[in-house]
């Protein structure tokens, strides 16, 4: 299935649920860019560039979506174990 036709049945499955124009595109630049994010293990510099838009409106954009990471899941070079309770 190409791009166009999985579009499309995205769509028709979205106006088939009565979701506005804009919410489904609050949705989909929500998804996109958490998305980005995380191929980019946290780095807003590169996810910035992957998403072919400037550091600040990425950060712009977290901020007014209201888009949330947990701090910790991000960093480099901490163990899942260290936060584990003995």
């Amino acid at each position: 299935m190409n791009l166009d036709s999985q579009l499309q049945q995205i769509i028709d499955e979205l106006l088939s649920h009565g979701i506005s124009l804009d919410l489904a595109k609050k949705e989909f630049e929500k998804k996109y860019i958490v998305g980005a994010v995380k191929r980019s293990s946290g780095n807003f510099g590169r996810a910035a560039s992957s998403l072919g838009i400037h550091r600040n409106t990425l950060r712009n954009k977290v901020s007014l979506l209201n888009i949330r990471f947990p701090r910790e899941q991000y960093r480099v070079g901490v163990s899942p174990e260290i936060h584990k309770k003995k």
